[in-house]
């Protein structure tokens, strides 16, 4: 099932607020991001993605709009996003699937 959510990538490459995209109890599971703006002045952004495997936490960057997919270990633990815009303020929507 795709659970969806917004986020803020504010302008001048300054990371917005991270975003909660999911709640995990026990692992390994297999998760894809897809993040799109829904800005009227569109701009290419990044996306920072924060996750648990085991004991590290692990943070990967992408580049938006696009998607990315990450494997969590086992935890009991939450995964977040946020967004930096490359140019002017933007919405963006995110999506989440097993």
């Amino acid at each position: 099932m795709k659970r969806r959510f917004d986020g803020w990538a504010p302008p001048a490459r300054v990371w917005g607020p991270w975003v909660k995209i999911t709640d995990q109890f026990g692992g390994p599971f297999s998760f894809k991001v897809n993040f799109d703006t829904i800005s009227d002045a569109p701009s290419s952004f990044d996306a920072e993605i924060k996750y648990w495997r085991g004991n590290d936490l692990i943070t990967d960057i992408a580049v938006g709009p696009g998607s990315h997919t990450f494997v969590s270990g086992i935890c009991v633990c939450v995964s977040q996003i946020r967004f930096r815009s490359h140019t002017f303020g933007q919405v963006i929507k995110i999506s989440i699937e097993p």
